[in-house]
């Protein structure tokens, strides 16, 4: 019986955010796709190609075959990820950060977020797990990756605040053609230009300025090919994520009732507390007012 409900249940869910269900709001799109690129929407895996709009709460995730992925916004403000990255759009933060406004969540990988002309750079923001970026006035590039956090101010001012262990740490406004880095518990450091490492590291395709790629998919929609529904090891690092765990109990809910991706949140509890009640329902229930009438017994 169980077994049943879950299936419906999960059915629903992947109804409610399948290509034929969706009806968000379209905030940008997929321009160039090289390589494998995954899109999840809701609960539901599928394989992003060029000419997908994309929508508030779409994650992407470029693969190790995914070379690059270009998501350019409806207003001209395009974002590039690289190979082995991943990306939500509009996150809804939470804790101190509940009143940013980020258009793109970089959890990790390797990003470079133009501006149009004219520059619009308090619309150019960006969060992370170790930065959030309020300005960019023309194009920057960024590397997060774990303890690592590195940020080149490529053309025009970047303004970013530094985050350690989830909390906000020092300002930080760079000059163009300047290069922040971090690296484990080290201080941060501010340099007149990259070093020649972060430089090799970037895709190639950063290197060059594409054109805007938007106007080719005017009046075109596309579908994004159905993969089948994630698993927790692919969610795990998103509901695990700083400021965003909230948000994840919320969207992914009902996956708590796949045997697997149940047991995969009570493996390590500690690191999302907030599913406890989610997968341990029991232990919220209203204490009988039996066991809880002092001085009073129902035995003989």
């Amino acid at each position: 019986m169980k077994s049943v409900v879950w299936k419906c249940a999960l059915w629903l869910c992947v109804f409610a955010i399948s290509p034929l269900g969706w009806a968000a709001v379209p905030l940008a799109t997929a321009t160039i796709v090289d390589g494998e690129v995954l899109l999840i929407r809701g609960a539901s895996k599928l394989l992003l190609a060029e000419g997908v709009r994309l929508a508030k709460d779409d994650i992407v995730e470029t693969t190790a075959k995914g070379r690059l992925v270009r998501i350019e916004f409806s207003d001209g403000v395009i974002f590039d990820l690289g190979p082995e990255s991943r990306a939500l759009l509009a996150p809804k933060l939470s804790g101190d950060r509940a009143k940013f406004s980020s258009r793109l969540h970089l959890l990790r990988g390797v990003a470079k977020l133009s501006s149009p002309k004219p520059p619009v750079p308090t619309a150019t923001t960006m969060s992370s797990p170790t930065f959030d970026v309020s300005s960019v006035a023309r194009s920057a590039v960024f590397i997060v990756q774990g303890t690592e956090a590195f940020a080149f101010a490529e053309s025009g001012e970047v303004v970013l605040r530094e985050r350690i262990a989830g909390k906000p740490a020092g300002n930080f406004a760079l000059k163009s053609g300047e290069f922040f880095a971090r690296a484990g518990e080290a201080k941060a450091a501010v340099t007149p230009r990259p070093t020649p490492a972060f430089i090799q590291r970037l895709p190639r395709a950063f290197l060059d300025t594409l054109p805007a790629r938007a106007p080719l998919f005017k009046g075109r929609d596309v579908e994004p090919k159905a993969l089948g529904d994630i698993s927790f090891a692919e969610a795990e690092a998103w509901i695990d994520a700083d400021g965003l765990r909230p948000a994840f109990v919320a969207r992914w809910k009902a996956l708590a009732q796949n045997p697997a991706f149940r047991e995969g949140l009570a493996a390590n509890m500690r690191a999302h507390p907030e599913w406890d009640r989610i997968v341990y329902p029991e232990k919220y229930l209203p204490t009988p007012a039996s066991a809880t009438a002092t001085g009073y017994s129902s035995k003989p």
